[in-house]
């Protein structure tokens, strides 16, 4: 891959600068990665993955783009290891890795290692990218680990549904929902204020500000908004891709209380799809030892389900 058809892949002109290649990598990785059920394209992802580190390498240290014309030193910088000090999910299936990238001598990126492996909850000291491979090399090693011999492999098609679904609750134990709402949103009170968006239904008239809008229920990760009416307006959606992996989970777990009120602000257009902006208040219901346990019994199924795909 060049680089040329590495920014095609990513949508990119060649003028944005670091933070707006990964606000566009983590966009793309949401809607291909998969661990979002509605796309199955493995082969997409991992290409976006590529083209992401290929660009990346454009970057020094600072965050500005480093002379090209310059020599690459091939030499890597010694790496600190370090105890990773996040908060851990006793209770999680297993363990992941956490990843770190490496640079060389001039603040190149030429890859990762893991530092450190254990049952830690993401904290904004890890590279979301770098979670979101973790979670996903986690999951395809239980998936690859599963299979009682390697001579028949199911269908690509078959084994990436059983990766998304795994990938997914694997997502939801490494999410600490209160820990990661402090350091993404805003305490109003006894809830968390989240600025978010509902994606309107394509025959959905856009509500008035002020509009309050209600839950109608969590269909493949979506959580679907109602009007006061009952009429359905859409689905919500994030400025910061992040917030996906922890409000919606709450709602899939009946652990949140919502209020969402159509803003003041103009509705805006992206991607050729209507948005209205909304504000949204999250209070989160106290979490149950039962739903933990209802995650590991249901990746033990869905392993043992897969291991017996074909035989």
């Amino acid at each position: 891959m060049n680089k040329s058809t590495a920014r095609k892949i990513l949508g990119l002109n060649g003028t944005e600068d670091e933070r707006a290649i990964k606000r566009k990598y983590r966009k793309l990785m949401h809607d291909h990665h998969p661990d979002n059920s509605e796309s199955d394209d493995s082969e997409l992802a991992a290409k976006i993955n590529s083209a992401y580190e290929l660009i990346m390498k454009d970057f020094d240290g600072s965050g500005g783009r480093s002379n090209s014309t310059k020599k690459k030193s091939t030499t890597k910088r010694a790496t600190k290891t370090k105890n990773w000090n996040a908060k851990e999910n006793k209770n999680a299936y297993c363990a992941r890795p956490i990843f770190h990238e490496v640079e060389d001598y001039d603040g190149s990126s030429i890859g990762t290692i893991e530092i450190a492996r254990g049952k830690y909850v993401w904290s904004k000291d890890e590279e979301f990218s770098l979670f979101l491979k973790s979670i996903y090399e986690t999951s395809k090693e239980l998936i690859d680990n599963a299979r009682p011999t390697l001579f028949f492999e199911p269908p690509a098609v078959i084994k990436q549904k059983y990766l998304a679904d795994i990938t997914y609750l694997l997502t939801g134990q490494f999410i600490d929902s209160t820990l990661t709402l402090n350091e993404l949103a805003v305490m109003d009170t006894s809830a968390y204020k989240i600025d978010a968006m509902v994606e309107l239904d394509i025959n959905s008239p856009v509500p008035k500000p002020g509009t309050a809008l209600y839950p109608a229920g969590v269909s493949k990760h979506r959580l679907y908004l109602r009007s006061k009416g009952g009429e359905i307006v859409g689905y919500l959606s994030f400025k910061d891709d992040r917030l996906y992996y922890v409000v919606i989970p709450l709602f899939e777990q009946k652990k949140a209380q919502v209020k969402m009120v159509v803003s003041d602000t103009p509705k805006s257009t992206r991607y050729r799809k209507k948005y209205a902006d909304i504000d949204l208040w999250v209070k989160i219901i106290e979490d149950q030892n039962s739903a933990i346990d209802n995650t590991n019994r249901k990746i033990d199924e869905l392993l043992a389900k897969y291991a017996k795909e074909g035989l």
